[in-house]
């Protein structure tokens, strides 16, 4: 595919998503989205998946297209702080119990990624999800921030819209005889679909149309920057000492 047509398209021939442009932050968030694609699910999914995910992210990350926190906080206290502002001021009336506040593990399971992760429970299921699909463990029961990667945030969007990780529906429950139904398919992520569904079918039309003017659908093309996914935490010195006077320890008992 020809990137610059796919910018082109998105910016000047049908600006609504973007219409003062694409900020250096939009355009790399949709360039490692467009190259985990192309390494991992363009020769075995259709390319209205992509185009559906494209468009519930877009909602999902305000626009910014690159993984964010939920009421894009700069940290997961700050995120809980404001929605526990927002809840005590009735403006979250659809939340029942604050899912917000810390969890067993003493940290806040606010909502985190391109398609927002909330609850324990959801980050949990990523990583085993991850796991059996890829092979790679990305440990996010233990640091809920890792979401924020964009290689694991993308993946997570990706493989959890077609396998239906969010809900108890995945793409392909909602494909048709002329190609996605978009607005549907939003109850993939959120049941608001009457709230916002004729506004997601509206964004994933038009990431679908600036992918065909492209030509994504003729050959979408490798990717064209590495999308690794995330180094293991290197163990710091004092840990690695610490390791090595206990192995001593065992030795020499």
């Amino acid at each position: 595919m020809n990137r610059d047509a796919f910018f082109h398209h998105l910016t000047v021939t049908d600006p609504r998503l973007f219409p003062d442009g694409l900020t250096p932050a939009q355009r790399a968030g949709l360039a490692v989205k467009l190259d985990v694609w192309a390494r991992w699910y363009a020769a075995d999914h259709p390319l209205t998946f992509l185009a559906a995910s494209l468009g519930q992210i877009y909602r999902e990350t305000g626009g910014r297209m690159e993984p964010v926190l939920e009421a894009f906080a700069p940290d997961r206290r700050t995120s809980a702080e404001r929605l526990q502002k927002a809840f005590d001021a009735g403006r979250l009336a659809w939340v029942k119990t604050p899912y917000w506040l810390p969890d067993e593990t003493g940290r806040h399971p606010v909502g985190g990624g391109d398609i927002q992760l909330t609850h324990r429970r959801n980050y949990v299921n990523a990583e085993e999800n991850l796991f059996r699909r890829f092979g790679v463990r990305v440990p996010l029961s233990r640091d809920y921030d890792l979401i924020l990667d964009p290689v694991v945030s993308a993946h997570v969007a990706f493989a959890g819209m077609i396998e239906g990780w969010f809900r108890p529906c995945k793409l392909a429950d909602f494909r048709t005889a002329d190609g996605l139904d978009y607005r549907a398919a939003r109850d993939i992520v959120n049941g608001d679909t009457r709230l916002v569904g004729d506004e997601i079918a509206r964004n994933c039309q038009i990431f679908e149309a600036a992918l065909s003017a492209a030509g994504a659908d003729r050959d979408f093309g490798p990717p064209e920057a590495r999308v690794d996914w995330p180094a293991p935490a290197a163990r710091s010195w004092w840990r690695r000492i610490v390791a090595y006077l206990q192995s001593l320890a065992k030795t020499s008992g």
